[in-house]
């Protein structure tokens, strides 16, 4: 499975705050030392995307923050980002990359209309090949400010850009399993490899946590949700020099916890099962074939709309027989659709104002139905 890490071509990378925060704000050392790694990376045709904790940290040592009462971090957070960002844009900048700053929390990815806008923003900035630096948006966010749980939000953004690999860069080697016979006096040993839904790696988690005082739940429950969106996940020391090189060659780094899921796959039972329908698409019979490569659902080919719903809602898409062809979430509002349906996308603007996708349902946000 290592072998096969070096043929992955899109990245998530979550840097632990501790990793990048000194006593006195952010240690712009170790923050050039992993831009340097991400750019190479990036000379390999890898995308990726980076996510990164450390905004209260720019403003006050890890304890610090964590003492301050709730309104305090979150104004802490808030300054402390531009520092963040300006840090990240500093040292991609110094190798030729060109930076993004998004801020998200949970709650915006577990909206759709919001979810739709943040994939569309990523997907569009990894196609210029800008690195996008994503953070908790700790103005408005409580949780994961007060818990560290960046990395649930970076499994999670793994999801929205369906990447292959989810590397979590922390203090530790990665998963030991611990001896707690009292005759043997050793912590432990590595796990170099696992399946991300071992059950035995629950008493590794729990254990290390009560022995070293990270939260090693929370990253194997962000490997197990990254798991389920098809990324396989690696576990290592980000203080390592070279261990994104070393990583991407495929070397036994840090602990790897594989998912059995295609990313295609699991986005398509996710599409198919997990969405309310609030709406019907009546296309062209023959104009959808549902094959992989197929383009997404145009408005040349919509010939009714039924129902009321809005950007990121999920709809099936039905021939005029009735039989069901796709779903997908869609980039328009009914209302708007059923102003576009039939027209080429240079009518958009003349007929609702804007053009937010050329299709009514994107290729990537749509799924086709088995085949009875």
């Amino acid at each position: 499975m290592r072998k096969a890490i070096a043929t992955t071509k899109r990245w998530v990378i979550h840097v632990e705050s501790r990793l990048i925060a000194a006593t006195d704000g952010l240690n712009l050392d170790a923050i050039n030392r992993l831009a340097a790694e991400v750019a190479k990376l990036h000379q390999r045709g890898i995308e990726v995307v980076v996510v990164s904790a450390g905004a209260t940290a720019a403003c006050a040592s890890p304890a610090d923050g964590a003492m301050v009462p709730l309104h305090e971090a979150q104004a802490l957070a808030a300054i402390g980002q531009i520092k963040l960002t300006n840090a990240w844009a500093h040292g991609l900048g110094a190798h030729g990359l060109q930076s993004a700053q998004i801020l998200l929390t949970q709650d915006d990815l577990s909206h759709r209309k919001h979810y739709l806008n943040a994939r569309s923003t990523l997907q569009v900035l990894l196609g210029k090949g800008v690195v996008s630096v994503v953070s908790e948006n700790g103005t408005v966010a409580s949780h994961g400010i007060r818990a560290g749980d960046t990395d649930s939000l970076g499994a999670l953004v793994v999801n929205l850009v369906q990447a292959e690999l989810y590397v979590l860069l922390t203090e530790v080697q990665g998963i030991v399993m611990p001896d707690t016979r009292p005759e043997v006096d050793q912590a432990g040993t590595f796990i170099n490899e696992a399946a991300a839904a071992d059950a035995a790696l629950d008493r590794c988690a729990h254990e290390m946590t009560e022995q070293f005082g990270f939260d090693v739940r929370s990253w194997l429950r962000s490997a197990r949700l990254a798991a389920r969106s098809g990324a396989h996940t690696v576990i290592a020391d980000g203080r390592n020099a070279g261990v994104l090189d070393a990583i991407a060659n495929g070397a036994p780094v840090g602990t790897l916890l594989t998912s059995d899921t295609h990313p295609t796959a699991s986005r398509g039972r996710w599409l198919s099962n997990q969405l309310p329908m609030r709406g019907v698409l009546e296309i062209i019979v023959g104009s959808y074939h549902g094959v992989p490569d197929a383009s997404g659902i145009t408005a040349l080919m919509i010939l009714r709309v039924e129902g009321v719903f809005q950007r990121g809602d999920m709809v099936v898409c039905r021939g005029a027989d009735g039989a069901e062809l796709a779903r997908g979430l869609v980039n328009y509002s009914s209302q708007e659709i059923q102003k576009l349906r039939g027209q080429f996308v240079e009518a958009f603007s003349q007929q609702i104002g804007y053009v937010a996708e050329p299709d009514i349902i994107s290729q990537e946000n749509l799924v086709a139905c088995s085949a009875p």
